[in-house]
């Protein structure tokens, strides 16, 4: 019995340890490859993301380019840009959550089947989670993409504060959506 409490009581900040440095690693690894698909989505809340989800339209992986939050500026680059796009703006969603069933019913009231959604690296492991949710029980399917910030180090997360404050901001709400949202249903 001893040598099992010392044993656990040994295990348990490297275990910790462990945990903190994987963080960064574990928030972004649901991210895919691009691919054909009827819309790319880009989540509110960063130009990195704007930025990506113009890029993937551009390389021709969607003709529709959906983007919530777009302030006006961007609005009238990417009709510039992108004359050729169907361009789809909302501002509706307040959170990631929301942002995954607006984009679930406009996907099912349009015909469409196949998204790419635009994050950032450590916003990745609740989108999967909130977008896992509300298409669960539907022939929808998504594929995540990452965005490559400058200020994203990967697995050096922690030496950054942009990425520190940005993993700690994630875990906090992910742990929020795991009370509020368990397995994918409104509490």
């Amino acid at each position: 019995m001893r040598a099992a409490l010392l044993l656990v009581f040994l295990l348990v900040p490297e275990l910790a340890l462990l945990g903190f440095f994987a963080a960064g690693a574990a928030l972004s690894f649901p991210a895919g490859t691009p691919r054909a698909v009827d819309v790319v989505v880009v989540l509110g809340g960063g130009t990195e993301r704007q930025i990506r989800g113009k890029a993937l339209v551009l390389a021709g992986y969607s003709k529709r380019l959906l983007v919530i939050h777009a302030g006006e500026s961007l609005r009238q680059d990417l009709r510039g840009r992108l004359p050729d796009a169907e361009l789809i703006f909302d501002d509706t969603p307040r959170q990631s959550w929301d942002e995954a069933q607006m984009a679930r019913i406009r996907m099912q009231t349009n015909g469409w089947h196949t998204a790419l959604v635009v994050s950032d690296p450590p916003h990745l492991l609740r989108v999967a989670y909130a977008w896992s949710s509300a298409f669960r029980w539907t022939d929808l399917t998504y594929t995540l993409i990452s965005t490559d910030p400058p200020w994203w180090p990967g697995w050096r997360w922690w030496r950054n504060p942009t990425s520190a404050a940005f993993v700690d901001s994630e875990v906090l709400k992910l742990g929020y959506y795991l009370l509020r949202y368990p397995f994918g249903f409104s509490v």
